[in-house]
């Protein structure tokens, strides 16, 4: 998927999350007012804000597979994978946010008085629902080989921030014309896209591994022998 194309199903998310929020807010405001304002910034603003956390991640992946599917339609296909597993490294941008939804007046004023007993069960809440939505996402990436181009597609809960590292296997649709290289390993190929922006991983082996060097070697991609 291109940069632009990343970047816009950013902030595109951002500003629909935004607004998911302030309509979860004006429908909670009559219960609101009878609630204390410790109890308000110790529970529900980290409640809010955490749901906000999970909502755009899936609308931010609902909206690259509904993009991914409706290109993969258009093609012909030659062959379908499994994804790669998510580094931990990629994971770890999701669990960042919710650490600093619920600790980063700690780390701000360095005091334990901002810590209370329902901020920390919510978000060990917060943290098991994350894990398990996750683990969940990787089992439906799938990685697909067409006439036209290779696309990366299912419901992907990565954060993937456009200006940050770029995630491998990000989801998106990769002519060839795009992929700069590839490098054949023992277990696996990688394909990296031009300009350097990330790399799609592909575990394969035998009679598969076979078909991609193929479909690779007849549209005119070269063979990188150093990674």
């Amino acid at each position: 998927m291109s940069r632009m194309k990343k970047s816009m199903a950013f902030f595109l998310s951002f500003m629909v999350t935004i607004l998911f929020i302030t309509f979860i807010t004006i429908l909670l405001d009559p219960i609101l007012k009878n609630i204390s304002m410790p109890s308000i910034k110790n529970t529900i603003l980290p409640l809010l804000l955490s749901l906000g956390l999970l909502f755009f991640a899936f609308f931010q992946g609902f909206l690259k597979w509904k993009w991914n599917n409706k290109t993969l339609k258009k093609n012909k296909v030659f062959l379908e994978l499994q994804g790669d597993s998510f580094t931990n490294i990629e994971k770890s941008w999701t669990y960042i946010f919710l650490v600093l939804i619920y600790f980063s007046q700690l780390f701000r004023d360095f005091s334990l008085k901002s810590i209370t007993l329902g901020k920390i069960a919510l978000f060990i809440v917060f943290f098991i629902i994350i894990y398990f939505l996750l683990r969940f996402s990787e089992k439906t990436m799938k990685i697909v080989f067409t006439k036209n181009g290779v696309i990366v597609t299912g419901l992907d809960l990565r954060i993937d921030i456009p200006l940050g590292q770029p995630i491998h296997n990000a989801t998106g649709y990769y002519p060839y014309n795009s992929i700069d290289s590839y490098l054949p390993l023992q277990n696996k190929i990688e394909l990296f896209t031009e300009f350097e922006q990330g790399k799609i991983v592909v575990e394969t082996k035998g009679k598969e591994r076979s078909q991609i060097l193929y479909i690779l070697k007849q549209n005119k991609v070269k063979k990188r022998k150093y990674v």
